[in-house]
């Protein structure tokens, strides 16, 4: 098995760098820029789990992928590149090989099963950063739990799985990744109000203005996710979503002493603002709440915010901290 990782950015690049220091099969396909720079001085990755160089197989072109019967792909776009990626995928490979959608949302494995016949889900934990071309941080979390989509467990799961471990990644099967991918998607609506306030998760949760805008927002999805009587399946190291939104809704808190900034992990959607790329994957997690809020009858109106202010500062390439939560506050 050969592990083709296409869109290797922060999570394909450091996917790959554990496993081509492994000694795994893989071959990265990602942007001119971090290739060319790959080929020249390695991959760098950088962060909590070590410092070091690989130099994997890698190419900026899918013509220059010569497929092989034992390739799977692990695709690792943000939602918004997925239907271009499907298109430049089903022209190049047979539609039975295996997909495995790294990706957050709840959209791209709807996206991928509507072309290829093997899909897979992933739900990660997976603190990375694009640092410059030809260098990767992972700053925190190591785990990957893999299903095929839209249920049950195979051979292919099994060995992807075997294959992260042996690469000292954390990697699990389900048998309901739905389930998974959905209890996920509720950690990710928390990416929205962390790029816009330029806070980190551990930021986020230490602050009491914070956290209760945190959890009314989470608190509103809860209730659209009930009503469509949706089956979460909470992920190994996180809270049920029911006792985050009572935790971060408690009116007494203490603050703690915080490391430094630096070691602090920032959500993919601040990068995306960071960075000005001018889009974000907001319209598909708070957008998605919204939109199903509106056809269940729900009102989700610091969902639809989020989403329009996001989206707002992505298209006026502002940097995260434009906003404050007293501006929220107004907006809404």
């Amino acid at each position: 098995m050969r592990f083709v990782i296409f869109g290797a950015g922060a999570v394909g690049s450091t996917v790959g760098a554990h496993f081509a220091r492994a000694g795994t099969d893989i071959l990265l396909i990602g942007d001119p820029p971090h290739i060319e720079k790959i080929h020249t001085d390695g991959l760098k990755m950088s962060g909590k789990y070590g410092e070091f160089v690989t130099t994997p197989p890698a190419c900026s072109s899918l013509d220059t992928w010569k497929f092989q019967p034992n390739d799977v792909v692990f695709l690792c776009v943000k939602t918004y590149d997925t239907p271009v990626a499907i298109e430049q995928l089903h022209t190049k490979i047979p539609p039975e090989t295996p997909i495995f959608c790294l990706q957050n949302t709840m959209t791209n494995e709807e996206l991928v099963s509507e072309h290829f016949s093997n899909v897979y889900g992933a739900a990660l934990h997976l603190g990375s950063r694009f640092v410059f071309p030809g260098e990767v941080s992972h700053l925190g979390g190591n785990s990957l739990v893999i299903g095929r989509y839209p249920e049950g467990i195979d051979k292919t799961a099994e060995q992807a799985v075997a294959a992260l471990q042996a690469a000292s990644m954390g990697g699990a099967l389900t048998d309901e990744i739905v389930a998974c991918k959905w209890a996920k998607f509720c950690i990710n609506l928390m990416n929205a109000p962390a790029a816009i306030l330029d806070v980190s998760g551990a930021e986020a949760f230490n602050d009491q203005d914070a956290r209760l805008f945190f959890g009314e927002m989470l608190a509103e999805a809860q209730n659209v996710l009930a009503k469509a009587e949706i089956k979460l399946k909470t992920l190994p190291g996180d809270q049920p979503l029911p006792a985050l939104v009572t935790a971060l809704q408690r009116t007494h808190f203490t603050p703690k002493q915080l490391p430094d900034r630096s070691t602090h992990v920032f959500p993919s959607m601040w990068q995306d603002v960071f960075c000005r790329r001018g889009r974000t994957e907001a319209r598909y997690l708070n957008g998605r709440v919204n939109d199903m809020g509106q056809q269940l009858g729900l009102d989700t109106p610091l969902n639809a915010l989020l989403t329009q202010v996001v989206d707002r500062m992505a298209e006026r390439r502002e940097l995260p901290g434009s906003y404050t939560l007293s501006d929220l506050r107004r907006m809404l």
